[in-house]
């Protein structure tokens, strides 16, 4: 049983609506060392905030000419019943694709209203360079199963909510007692 039930003192916000706090689980023995040429990356479950409304989301700053902007892509739950079939989990690779130029409008990005930040205990706000917030949805007779790996107040309605953070350096990274990969 990996479960573990850390708090970073940090929380996840969708402009100024609070989704809830972010926690760690217990590391993975099994998982390779970050390397140090590779962004600082935090992987923590999001225990919901009364009355949020979580929404699989993968959030990324483009860095731009002339401005830095928010884009946004919507990300599918994961469904652990449905694991077994075969390619189910796998990503597709569309190869190779002909990059067309963004409107004014795409290139503005997400409003403000909707992007993902990290907050610390202090309240000092983390824009990172990107965010996934992703749904691991169960059967409802397999709660138990859940439970093993999390505490109870991160299974909301059968689900979990994972969120991979990426930060530019350790210097734009929020302050925490645990390490991150």
């Amino acid at each position: 049983m990996r479960h573990h039930n850390d708090s970073l003192g940090l929380t996840l916000w969708r402009g100024d609506q609070l989704l809830g706090e972010l926690r760690t689980r217990a590391p993975d023995p099994y998982e390779p060392l970050r390397r140090p040429d590779r962004p600082q990356t935090l992987s923590a479950m999001l225990v919901a905030a009364p009355n949020a409304q979580p929404l699989g989301v993968w959030q990324v700053q483009l860095p731009l000419p002339g401005s830095s902007s928010i884009h946004q892509y919507p990300v599918e739950p994961d469904i652990v019943a449905e694991r077994w079939r075969h390619g189910s989990f796998a990503e597709v690779n569309p190869g190779h694709v002909v990059l067309q130029p963004m409107s004014p409008e795409e290139a503005k990005g997400v409003p403000r209203d909707v992007q993902l930040t990290v907050q610390d205990a202090g309240g000092r706000v983390h824009l990172p360079l990107q965010i996934r917030l992703q749904e691991l949805r169960y059967e409802p007779e397999h709660d138990e199963i859940a439970l093993r790996e999390v505490p109870a107040e991160a299974l909301m309605d059968g689900s979990i909510w994972w969120a991979i953070v990426v930060f530019a350096s350790e210097i734009d990274m929020p302050a925490t007692s645990l390490p991150c990969s």
